[in-house]
């Protein structure tokens, strides 16, 4: 994999990471959260391992999760709640950003499979974007 390769694969995972974290903050659904978790695994898989990611991506999970509980109980996310998880987001994608081009791929890509999970999750977030065209937070 080439450096300009793996530069495009990060973006590509910090752009659809953003995209399921304003679902998140909009909405609170549990399916939003499974997409965010599956995003954050698969990324996880293209870098050699580092402590600053994952204390970033604990962070951001930590952050939607307790979005989307509150949620499912009827509760209304508060201002705070909403800007931790939108803090959250943007230190993960700096960490990442950063961390791509520090450290590098991983030699043996792990977790191949969810490859496969991750373009099903595109495809899912084009197709509401198409049905459901909704701002994002800012």
């Amino acid at each position: 994999m080439t450096d300009s390769t793996i530069a495009q694969k990060i973006n590509e995972r910090i752009e659809a990471v953003k995209k399921v974290v304003n679902l998140i903050a909009q909405a609170g659904r549990g399916d939003d959260l499974h997409d965010l978790r599956v995003l954050l695994i698969n990324t996880m898989s293209l870098l050699k391992r580092d402590p600053g990611i994952e204390a970033a991506v604990d962070d951001l999970y930590a952050s939607a999760a307790v979005l989307v509980q509150d949620a499912s109980t009827g509760i209304p996310p508060s201002a705070r709640s909403l800007r931790l998880l939108l803090s959250a987001s943007d230190r993960f994608s700096a960490r990442l950003s950063t961390a791509a081009e520090r450290i590098g791929p991983e030699p043996e890509m792990r977790l191949k499979g969810l490859e496969a999970a991750y373009a099903v999750q595109l495809e899912r977030f084009s197709m509401k974007a198409e049905l459901d065209p909704v701002g994002q937070v800012a």
